[in-house]
């Protein structure tokens, strides 16, 4: 599963009432050890609610501050922004993630002060980040999250950055994201399949950008990127 898979959902309660679409994944990082950032990051919760492009900027979470009107201004917008607990979803179905709770027991904030690692929001803080590898250079952008289930059950782990054209497709969606994803299909060499992945466990640190431990050239993308540059791109006249 990806993170694209859950961002725009429309949630619906026990009664099958729909409420409103995901906004954001909740993540805490307190999975088990995966690499040089430590422990893997587990999705704990979903924001969903009215789209508003606070909640990009950071204006629906409670400790991120900034001007007095500013706050105002996206705290009405958000007056409808809820939380539902992973443990409070019953299913993930294509594009409606079903909960085994009412719409009264769906609540508008989480308590996660006493969360064991860092808390982040996936879109506002990890997702269209660049990364950067050990040499400064830059290896393309987290376009996308893979999310796996652990064995003995629990909410998903990220286990992967996908990155790339065939990544961003599935977030763009509809006409425009299935022509770029079946481009990306023909173009790429046939060795390679699906999205280019980067293992969670390269990841060193999440900030402004995202560290990675191993050099660009060793991962998938730039083999895509190299792949097009020479069979593509200096073939054209002038390139």
């Amino acid at each position: 599963m990806r993170a694209s898979d859950l961002l725009g959902s429309i949630v619906v309660d026990r009664d099958d009432k729909e409420l409103e679409d995901v906004q954001d994944l909740i993540m805490v990082q307190d999975g088990p050890p995966i690499g040089p950032v430590g422990a893997a990051l587990r999705v704990r919760a979903l924001l969903f609610g009215t789209p508003a492009i606070g909640v990009r900027l950071g204006f629906a979470r409670r400790d991120v501050r900034g001007p007095g009107p500013l706050r105002a201004l996206f705290s009405a917008l958000h007056g409808r922004l809820r939380v539902a607990t992973w443990d409070q979803i019953a299913a993930v179905e294509q594009e409606r993630i079903r909960l085994r709770v009412p719409e009264r027991d769906v609540h508008s904030d989480i308590d996660l002060s006493g969360a064991p690692g860092r808390v982040l929001d996936a879109g506002l803080e990890l997702l269209d980040r660049q990364m950067i590898d050990p040499d400064g250079r830059m290896a393309g952008n987290v376009d996308d999250l893979e999310l796996t289930f652990p064995d003995g059950g629990g909410p998903p782990l990220v286990t992967s950055i996908l990155a790339g054209p065939g990544a961003l497709s599935r977030r763009i969606g509809g006409a425009l994201g299935d022509s770029i994803a079946s481009i990306h299909e023909r173009l790429q060499a046939c060795d390679l399949e699906g999205p280019a992945r980067v293992s969670f466990g390269v990841v060193v640190s999440i900030g402004s950008d995202v560290r990675l431990a191993v050099s660009r050239k060793d991962l998938a993308i730039y083999r895509f990127e190299a792949w097009a540059r020479d069979t593509i791109v200096t073939k054209i006249p002038g390139s």
